[in-house]
């Protein structure tokens, strides 16, 4: 994924924890991956079954996103966008 200079690793991490809408649920930030990947927990009474490593599924989890952070080009993903991502970033 090509490198953005204007969105260092740090300025990222100061995301998390923040909240956004995304698909039109309410959604924090809890994770960035390796820089270039946010993780979103829906903050709404959603769960899924987490399945074991046998794929039997017996705990109730939040549901998550995994959202990358730039598109192709470098530029910020337009799923990000649509969050509203690039607004707190512009702060």
């Amino acid at each position: 994924m090509p490198a953005n200079r204007i969105y260092t690793n740090e300025h990222l991490l100061t995301l998390i924890g923040q909240q956004v809408v995304y698909q039109r649920q309410q959604c924090e930030i809890i994770e960035l991956l390796d820089g270039c990947e946010f993780v979103l927990q829906v903050l709404e009474d959603d769960i899924s079954i987490q399945a074991t490593q046998y794929g039997e599924g017996h705990r109730a989890v939040p549901v998550t996103y995994t959202l990358s952070v730039f598109d192709g080009e470098g530029e910020l993903h337009t799923e990000l966008v649509s969050a509203g991502l690039h607004l707190l970033l512009s702060e």
